[in-house]
């Protein structure tokens, strides 16, 4: 889910690198560079997921439109959906 969400915001970052910010001597700004570098994740996944996210996020967006704002999913029902899908997929 963090690396969706990092590749989906990419392209918008102007003052940050990732949803940690900036790097520090520590750490990297992106996440996806910890996960990649601490091998949390195959690089295989990380990079299909990176590569598939603008036209998975078109996807969603298209079909969520087409459900009337009242009607949608809080923020929290929609990660608990999409965790639950992810367990299912697994």
């Amino acid at each position: 889910l963090i690396v969706l969400i990092e590749a989906r915001a990419e392209p918008r970052l102007r003052t940050v690198e990732g949803l940690w910010r900036r790097s520090t001597r520590t750490r990297p700004g992106r996440i996806t560079d910890f996960i990649r570098a601490e091998r949390l994740l195959p690089e295989a996944e990380i990079d299909a997921i990176r590569r598939d996210a603008p036209t998975d996020l078109i996807r969603f967006q298209d079909a969520a439109s087409i459900v009337p704002i009242a009607e949608r999913p809080t923020m929290e029902e929609w990660i608990a959906s999409f965790n639950a899908g992810l367990m299912e997929a697994a």
